[in-house]
This record gives structure tokens, sequence and C-alpha cells, in this order.
């Protein structure tokens, strides 16, 4: 098992790391940890590329980011990708998409899920069975608001995220905006050994 005690870059902010990765990524040498929404919020965890490769990530940094490279040399890269989450399309009829998205945004606040608004679409994301989460929503959809399920790409939750927890602290829901977000179903796209010490920031075996 290899221990990351830190992060070298992010392939999403680096240029550099991100032709990189690209480079890795064509020549097969490309390992990702896919994380999921609760995991990525730690710092300390254990996980597997999807490749196999076993790492212990212990690294100083309040949660984990879409793009973050745990391991870099000349013959393989490892960095973190977010699995796509469900989530509850609901189409807002324009007439009621405000007051509407307003009171999702509370039920959501109560119920600490995650919630975004699009051109007219709210995502929730779906922390429950089916029945449950429209149990939850029953009783604010106007007439007219059509429901469905997909996977979306979790950068769409990651202000949503922030915006649910407000909502829940004063009654209001300010979520919404602008969030450039894919609907993609397709792939997902040191630290030292244990015992080793780190050099420049690459692990070794």
């Amino acid at each position: 098992m290899y221990t990351v005690d830190h992060i070298i870059g992010n392939t999403n902010h680096d240029d550099a790391l991100g032709e990189a990765a690209e480079a890795h990524d064509s020549a097969g040498t490309l390992e990702r940890v896919l994380l999921d929404a609760s995991e990525r919020k730690k710092s300390r965890l254990r996980v597997h590329t999807e490749a196999g490769t076993d790492l212990g990530v212990l690294v100083d940094k309040p949660e984990l980011e879409d793009g973050d490279v745990l391991y870099h040399d000349d013959d393989r890269m490892i960095v973190v990708s977010f699995e796509e989450r469900e989530a509850l399309t609901i189409d807002l009829p324009t007439e009621t998409a405000l007051s509407t998205a307003l009171e999702l945004g509370h039920r959501v606040g109560n119920q600490h899920w995650d919630l975004a608004v699009e051109g007219g679409t709210a995502y929730v994301a779906v922390e429950a069975e089916h029945r449950i989460v429209e149990d939850v929503f029953s009783e604010v959809l106007p007439p007219g608001a059509d429901l469905d399920y997909e996977f979306v790409d979790p950068a769409l939750f990651l202000d949503g995220e922030q915006a649910a927890e407000h909502s829940h602290e004063d009654g209001h829901s300010h979520a919404g905006g602008d969030h450039d977000h894919s609907h993609s179903h397709g792939e997902n796209h040191h630290g030292r050994g244990d015992g080793e010490h780190s050099k420049e920031g690459h692990g070794h075996d």
C-alpha cells in the first residue's frame, strides 16, 4: 500500500498537470480513484484505484477535489475522480418556478440533501429510496411539474451543498445560478510507500 501524505496539484487548475493527465490517459497509465459524495469530504481514507492500486490517503486538506493528483511520475499518474450522482430532476413550470424553488430549498435543507436549480429545472441529489424522495416534495410540487431521474456531474452540487445548509439555517433557498454541468453517462474521467520517504512529491514503490 502507498501512503499519500500530500496533494501534488490538480489537473483542473494546473495546465501542465492537465496535459500530463491527458498523456497518461492516452498511454493507458492514468489511474483514477473514484470517490462518492461522502468519501470526498474526508482527508484520511483507504482507497483503491480502478486498476487495483491500494492507497492510504492522509493529507492536510479539509476535503479532496475532483482532479487532485495523488501520485505522478513518468510511468503513472493517479488522480481523484468524483462519481456521478443520481438526481431527481424536477422541471418547474415558469409561472411558479421561483416560489417552488424556494419551497424545495426549504425542504431540502430540512433533509440535509443537496439541491441545484438551473434553467427552470431543479436537481435533488438522491439520498434515499425514490418513493421517499418523491414523498418529501409531493405537497409542494405544482401541477405540470415533471419528475425524472438521471446521473449528473457532481460539480453541479458543489455550490448547492452550501445553499442547502444555508436554507436549513434561515428558511430560504439560495440554490440556483448558472452552473455548468454535464449529463454524461460515460466513463468518469505521492506520497510514499509504507516506511519510505517521498522525494520531490513523487511516490516510490
